[in-house]
């Protein structure tokens, strides 16, 4: 019975602490997945304002002046690090410009086709593999542009955080397991004292409750067959008016 009561008290406090682990874990991961969707748009917007005024906006001889050392990533430093690469088209959906200098993973003609069937879908954002895109008219009114951005860096930091939490998760999992076990003895402990105190008070009052009602069936058997006098019949009444007494007060007492 101990241990069947100290496996209930474990698998209870485990089922709370992996309600607990799990909730955080997916707060974690769904924040980070937030995050990595909102740089990814982010560094979309940004690429795709750029490439909408000219075929080159930032050329690597003119950067921009003045940048802090210390200060986030600006424009021409997302344009550097992002491997991305352009399309336009015409009014009447045609391509007219591909540019895949800025990425070595695509050629033109792949470019030019994931360019077309984007264009050909009518949506403003999508993904086509491991590109996401987003397509908007030029500034000058005369045709689009869509700029498909490579995102297997930010999903690969993604993944790599869900693992890292989930390895994490499962070592405190464990830790708190062996924790678990080791306290629950302590914990059950003044629950089983409890149960060995009922078993001893069970035991001494079936002893006590038994002298009494063993005299009183004793004295009623020895009337019941006659054995006595009539004269001492008071005297057996009068034992088994007080065992009875003796046991309503043990009665009492319980």
């Amino acid at each position: 019975m101990i241990r069947a009561l100290q496996r209930k008290f474990v698998l209870t406090a485990m089922a709370a602490i992996t309600v607990l682990i799990l909730l955080l874990l997916g707060g974690i991961n769904v924040a980070n997945l937030v995050i990595v969707r909102e740089q990814v748009q982010h560094t979309l917007e940004m690429l795709s304002n750029m490439n909408r005024e000219g075929e080159n906006p930032f050329p690597p001889s003119d950067p921009p002046k003045d940048r802090p050392m210390d200060g986030p990533k600006n424009a021409y430093d997302t344009f550097l690090s992002s491997n991305f690469f352009l399309v336009r088209f015409d009014q009447e959906g045609n391509v007219t410009y591909v540019d895949v200098t800025r990425t070595s993973s695509v050629t033109e003609e792949e470019a030019e086709s994931m360019g077309q069937t984007a264009y050909e879908k009518g949506t403003e954002q999508g993904s086509s593999g491991k590109f996401r895109y987003l397509l908007r008219e030029n500034l000058d009114g005369r045709g689009a542009s869509a700029v498909f951005l490579d995102t297997s860096d930010e999903w690969f930091s993604y993944l790599r955080v869900v693992l890292l939490s989930g390895a994490a998760g499962l070592v405190c999992w464990g830790l708190m397991l062996g924790l678990v076990i080791v306290l629950s003895r302590r914990a059950i402990r003044p629950i089983v004292e409890n149960i060995q105190r009922q078993k001893q008070f069970v035991t001494n009052a079936g002893h006590e409750l038994k002298t009494p009602l063993t005299s009183i069936s004793g004295f009623a058997e020895i009337i019941q067959n006659g054995i006595v006098k009539p004269e001492d019949i008071p005297r057996f009444a009068g034992n088994i008016y007080m065992e009875s007494q003796r046991l309503i007060s043990l009665v009492d007492d319980i």
